[in-house]
């Protein structure tokens, strides 16, 4: 929950100036660390909660919640609708975070599920930017999409959660080449492990995947998927997510922002070398990693 918090600092270039802000998935984790961030910043920040009841809450100066499913049309044009009128039709930028995870072998791993991670955090990054699109040209805004490292290097039983995040980078870059020529720049953001409940979210999910497994597919993928979980659940314990919320701050204060910002431990490391190993020895690594 974004309550009260205080978090980064003022300085001269990172000053919001009343600029107004749209962050999506804004009650936990980066998104709540990016929607604090940037309000100490002197940004007018409108707090995207998939919660009614969290969108209820009372926030600090400068913040205004506002209920965002990003899954549903109604409520992102309602959303979109209030930060209109709120501002006068002027919105700055808007923050694409809000996203869940799905695991588990893409054999025993549900449709539903494997929709759901699509339908929120690929179809709902689309939703969002489409409806924000025509305040920003009239700002010559910026559009800030919080993808992953998952969207550049993927590892197995995350078939749907990367999945979703490498569709998100094709479509950054064909929205950046669209409206560069309208003065909109398009940036990415591409953290690394951060500590934020969708490690738990995602064991969870395995759990379930791993629930519906016949006694062959778990003699199959039964320690594949137990190493895997370990991995998430060391995740639990990583990196600040207000890493994240600092590269998004600099993204959006940017004069002429980066394309592209990696955050945290190996993730331009690992970005930069994935293209240039052969798949077959990628693929022995990954492997590896996840347990399998």
């Amino acid at each position: 929950m974004v309550r009260r918090a205080s978090l980064g600092h003022r300085d001269d270039m990172a000053e919001g100036d009343g600029k107004s802000v749209l962050v999506t998935g804004a009650s936990s984790g980066i998104g709540a660390a990016t929607v604090a961030m940037l309000a100490a910043d002197g940004w007018r920040v409108f707090a995207g909660m998939h919660s009614a009841a969290d969108a209820g809450g009372a926030y600090d100066p400068g913040v205004v919640a506002v209920h965002l499913d990003v899954t549903s049309e109604e409520s992102i044009a309602a959303g979109v609708e209030r930060v209109r009128e709120e501002t006068g039709g002027r919105l700055d930028a808007v923050v694409n975070n809000a996203g869940i995870p799905g695991a588990g072998p893409v054999e025993t791993l549900s449709l539903d599920t494997f929709r759901g991670v699509i339908e929120t955090n690929l179809i709902g990054t689309f939703a969002v930017t489409k409806a924000c699109l025509p305040m920003l040209r009239a700002s010559a805004g910026r559009v800030v999409i919080v993808s992953s490292l998952g969207g550049r290097v993927a590892f197995p039983y995350a078939s749907a959660y990367h999945a979703s995040k490498f569709g998100v980078e094709g479509l950054a870059e064909s929205l950046r080449a669209e409206v560069r020529p309208l003065d909109v720049d398009v940036v990415v953001i591409e953290p690394a492990s951060m500590a934020t409940a969708i490690w738990e979210k995602g064991r969870d999910s395995l759990a379930e995947s791993r629930a519906t497994m016949t006694p062959e597919q778990l003699e199959v993928y039964g320690s594949g998927v137990d190493t895997f979980d370990e991995r998430l659940k060391s995740a639990e314990d990583s990196e600040d997510p207000r890493e994240v919320a600092s590269a998004i701050r600099e993204a959006l204060s940017a004069k002429s922002p980066n394309e592209r910002y990696p955050v945290g431990r190996g993730a331009r490391t690992l970005a930069t070398l994935r293209p240039l190993l052969p798949d077959a020895l990628y693929d022995r690594i990954a492997a590896r990693v996840a347990g399998g």
